[in-house]
């Protein structure tokens, strides 16, 4: 897992400082030489104001852009600073002033025709002339950069001059082309305005719409229509109650007379006239058959006349009902008339659409060229009388504003801005380079690399100490015994407490203390852990396992050639071989006898009963073992031991080997208290570590 560890980063920044300070130094040297031979260039400014009108001459400015509000006058002046800065008004200006003498070196102009000259001189002018606009307020800047600062003046006003004449000569030119182009654009609008009236009048003349007008006539048919229909829906309404009611009375006429209602439903007096007499001498009839008989005269008489006003009630009842039916067919006439009437000016209306679709097409053309040949009209009067003022009035809206000075001081070479470039460079350089150091360099460093590669917590430190790294052998081991008020004692006093406290909850007599790489300073860690141990009064035994580099019966001053090994093989006693130190309560079991075979010799199981033995008589066993990359021999004492502690190097054990160191003692199920990170720089930072190397380990 990555971690980012700022301290290694910052340590390193401290031990390697004269790098980026050598390159600090280089780069500044380099900037002041480089600047010191760099000819001086001289930048000279001129300006010019550019209006977007012309001025106010004839009671109105004429504009020079053509609408568009704030886009459009950006655009304008982004093309007036293309122009500036273009190569045809450069060429025109070193032509005209002859600027190929000045920009060009005699042996240039040797051998080149005078075209040559110029397009040389243009390119070189191009190369050193630039526009600013840096304010967006109408005026820009022509920069010049030359070796000679009078010349640069001079370019930059000529450049001035050559952008006024030609903006006077365009706008005279496009102002007599402009109202060339409105007086025939006004020609043509005029023409086309009266075809568009004559083709309205043709129209009008051909549709009968010269007495009236088309709207008027749309009205009086719409009049018309609305009218008919009215009266189509009056006469068929009628019609329709004369049907019903002449239906009606057809069925009575079949009827007696005088049973049926037909009369009654024909409001006739002169029916209810001849009823009357009817009913009158009917009566006087019977009366008369009564007093006279059937032969008689008056009777006859009276006969006759009853009959006679019965036959004249029969003819009022055909009498009505051929009028109902000469009244019905009447009305069904009238509707027929009225529907084709209906019809009639229903096919006029729909005839006159497409009339007036034309006729509104015709007078919108119209009116829409009548706007434009007014409009143009005002504009050509306007043109011409701005022309004949322009004959007379500079008009142009472009004006100098302040000219060139010869500048005094170079803008190039920059000093400064050299020195701050390089300095910056080289810092960058030398950062980047310090972390490519501490990212390359997978030593550790801190105790929390320690921590993070061995999985384990960090026990404690053992400081470098100066009086210690000077002085031989004999005096760095007994270092802590003899200065017990030291820092390097204290911090193995911590040690040793941490070392109690991480194996509070378990057994803590047999100690494996073992490293990755030889030359780690774990037998020195063994050495001074083993005095502390004994300064509380406990009986430490330092047991000298390294069975291929032995160092610890230097603590005695003895030689090994009695020691571990004869133990295992039986020929001596525990009490013979053991020695004891200048430390009270600190024991020392030297190597011995050096054997072929040492991790054989130690998984034997006559080794395991010695450990046993020894552990009977004494509080702490220490085993000072091989390094676990060299050999295995470590990896198997952590079988017979209660714990492993591992001592990394600082500045000097690498991260993986650390890391690999730890794996195998996990491997076989062995426990590891921590570790010890020894020759560590504590004065200077407790977090940074610097080792200091034994003689042998």
């Amino acid at each position: 897992m990555f971690s980012f560890d700022v301290s290694r980063y910052l340590h390193t920044l401290r031990r390697y400082a004269w790098v980026v300070v050598a390159l600090l130094a280089i780069a500044i040297t380099g900037a002041v030489v480089y600047t010191s031979r760099q000819p001086r260039i001289y930048e000279a400014q001129s300006s010019v104001q550019i209006e977007p009108k012309l001025p106010d001459l004839i009671g109105q400015g004429q504009e020079i852009l053509s609408g568009g509000g704030i886009g459009a006058a950006a655009e304008y002046y982004k093309q007036q600073k293309q122009v500036l800065n273009s190569y045809t008004l450069i060429r025109q200006t070193v032509e005209q002033h002859q600027l190929y003498l000045t920009l060009l070196t005699e042996s240039e102009r040797g051998s080149r025709k005078l075209d040559e000259q110029i397009e040389l001189a243009t390119k070189r002018l191009q190369a050193d002339l630039s526009i600013k606009y840096p304010d967006q307020n109408r005026i820009m800047y022509v920069v010049v950069r030359s070796e000679n600062p009078q010349h640069a003046a001079d370019i930059a006003n000529h450049h001035v001059t050559t952008y006024v004449e030609y903006a006077r000569g365009l706008l005279a030119f496009d102002t007599k082309q402009a109202s060339g182009a409105l007086a025939s654009e006004f020609d043509d609008t005029e023409k086309k305005l009266r075809e568009a009236e004559a083709s309205l009048y043709r129209f009008q003349k051909d549709k009968d719409l010269l007495a009236i007008s088309l709207s008027d006539r749309q009205t009086l048919i719409s009049a018309s229509i609305t009218q008919f229909t009215q009266k189509l829906n009056e006469t068929k309404t009628a019609r329709i109650e004369l049907a019903a009611k002449l239906g009606r009375m057809r069925e009575a006429a079949k009827l007696d007379v005088l049973e049926s209602p037909i009369l009654l439903m024909g409001n006739s007096m002169a029916f209810e006239t001849l009823r009357a007499n009817y009913y009158a001498e009917r009566v006087r009839f019977v009366e008369v058959e009564k007093e006279v008989g059937p032969k008689h005269t008056n009777y006859q008489m009276q006969k006759a006349k009853v009959d006679e006003l019965y036959n004249a009630l029969k003819a009022e009842t055909k009498r009505m009902l051929g009028s109902l039916e000469e009244q019905y067919q009447a009305s069904a006439a009238a509707e027929r008339a009225l529907r084709t009437e209906l019809e009639s000016a229903t096919k006029e209306a729909l005839d006159l659409g497409p009339n007036i679709v034309a006729y509104n097409e015709l007078s919108r053309r119209k009116k829409s060229i009548e706007d434009r040949y007014n409009i143009l009209r005002t504009r050509l009067s306007a043109s011409e009388l701005t022309d004949r003022v322009n004959g007379k009035i500079d008009t142009s809206n472009v004006r100098p504003l302040d000219p060139a000075l010869a500048p005094t001081d170079p803008v190039s070479p920059n000093l400064r801005i050299n020195v701050l470039a390089a300095s910056v460079i080289a810092l960058v350089l030398g950062l980047a380079l310090i972390v490519l150091i501490a990212f390359l360099d997978r030593s550790i460093k801190s105790t929390a690399d320690a921590q993070q590669a061995a999985g384990v917590p960090v026990l404690g430190i053992v400081p470098m100490v100066e009086d210690v790294t000077s002085g031989d052998e004999k005096s760095r081991d007994h270092y802590v015994h003899e200065n017990p008020k030291s820092s390097l004692a204290e911090h193995c006093r911590s040690l040793r407490t941490n070392i109690m406290f991480s194996a509070a909850d378990r057994p803590l007599t047999k100690i494996v203390i073992s490293s990755a790489s030889p030359r780690e300073g774990k037998t020195t860690c063994a050495i001074y852990l083993g005095t502390t141990m004994a300064q509380s009064n406990q009986r430490v035994l330092l047991v000298d396992t390294d069975m291929r580099r032995p160092r610890l019966h230097g603590l005695i001053g003895g030689v090994r050639s009695e020691g571990l090994s004869n133990l295992i093989l039986g020929d001596r006693s525990a009490d013979e071989l053991i020695k004891a130190t200048d430390i009270p309560n600190l024991f020392v079991l030297p190597c011995g006898p050096l054997p072929p075979n040492p991790a054989e010799l130690l998984m034997s199981k006559r080794f395991a009963a010695v450990l046993d033995d020894l552990g009977h008589r004494f509080d702490r066993i220490i085993l000072d073992s091989p390094p676990l990359q060299a050999v295995t021999d470590a990896v198997v004492l952590s079988r017979m031991v209660d714990g492993v502690i591992l001592v990394v190097h600082a500045g000097k054990t690498l991260r993986d080997e650390i890391r690999h160191a730890a794996n195998q003692i996990r491997g076989v199920g062995s426990p590891i208290f921590g570790v010890i990170v020894n020759a560590s720089d504590n004065e200077r930072d407790s977090y940074y570590y610097y080792g200091y190397g034994e003689k042998a380990s």
